[in-house]
């Protein structure tokens, strides 16, 4: 599927949005910090309202938390195998 991006309108749409929201990848402890906030913040405001404008933004900020989680998660405990002859 081709997407036509119109980078004239989209450039100042995006420095717009990360004005009011930092809506970015996440890559360190701060903006782990800044991103949970940032959900708490829609999270108050759209609730579970899935026809609310933002609900969209409320999974995408939850989608790079997840992600950065994942990440860096520490390891679990590996448990002790067993053979079994």
């Amino acid at each position: 599927m081709n997407v036509a991006v119109d980078s004239q309108r989209l450039i100042p749409a995006w420095l717009a949005l990360r004005s009011v929201a930092p809506v970015s990848h996440i890559e360190s402890e701060n903006d782990y910090e800044q991103a949970t906030a940032l959900l708490n913040g829609l999270l108050d405001i759209v609730r579970d309202d899935t026809n609310h404008p933002l609900y969209s933004l409320v999974s995408v900020v939850g989608d790079l938390i997840e992600a950065y989680e994942i990440d860096h998660e520490p390891p679990s405990e590996a448990s002790p195998r067993t053979n079994k002859a």
